[in-house]
């Protein structure tokens, strides 16, 4: 009888041990889980696995896509290929990630979220209101002005930028192959806000918007 009790004892103390061990692989199981969805989050924006209908970036598929209505705003750096020539390697990494660090965020605080990065340049996706966009360029032209007065201090030429927007309809999806997918928006709208951009340059001006734009503003 002792020792059917003694052998019950460490078996529950056992099972106790059995359990623990596995909500504690199942928690950090999860918590890896989430480390991983919250990396991957930095690479694709959540906003974009939600107008495709995913809650998590394992859920995409080749050829995912949705129509729907943005305002699309486009920006670059002026001259950036001859700024980008005085610099090394190193440098150009280090200008670049200063001045994306300082405009990313103007852009999440106006409702926006950032498609893509190329080069120097930003295109970013304002689903629900075109004057969030507006705003979001406004106050990124703002933020230019102690960026550059940080740069003439440390010795270097101030910059400038021009940011284009246009709203309507555009396709956001997926694209690629089965072994390497990137999300992006295609369509005219799209196409429109680069072009106005780059006719920023020709009309010397900051920022310049669409006629359908403009008919969204309060």
């Amino acid at each position: 009888a002792i020792q059917v009790i003694l052998l019950s004892l460490g078996l529950a103390d056992r099972i106790n041990i059995m359990k623990k061990e596995k909500e504690e692989a199942q928690a950090e199981l999860l918590e890896s889980r989430r480390i991983m969805l919250d990396s991957f989050a930095r690479f694709v924006p959540k906003q974009f696995l939600n107008f495709l209908g995913h809650e998590s970036i394992v859920d995409v598929g080749l050829g995912d896509a949705v129509q729907k209505n943005f305002t699309v705003l486009f920006t670059d750096i002026r001259g950036f290929t001859t700024l980008s020539e005085s610099m090394t390697a190193e440098e150009n990494f280090r200008f670049l990630n200063s001045y994306l660090r300082k405009m990313g965020p103007l852009i999440h605080s106006n409702h926006g979220f950032i498609d893509k990065f190329i080069g120097d340049a930003i295109m970013a996706l304002f689903p629900e209101s075109a004057a969030d966009a507006l705003q979001a360029s406004i106050d990124m032209r703002r933020a230019l002005y102690p960026f550059n007065q940080s740069r003439i201090q440390q010795g270097f030429d101030p910059i400038t930028m021009g940011i284009g927007l246009h709203s309507g309809n555009l396709m956001l999806g997926t694209v690629g192959s089965e072994d390497r997918l990137d999300t992006t928006v295609i369509g005219d709208t799209v196409n429109l806000a680069s072009r106005l951009e780059s006719m920023t340059k020709t009309f010397k001006i900051s920022i310049l918007l669409s006629h359908s734009v403009r008919a969204l503003l309060p």
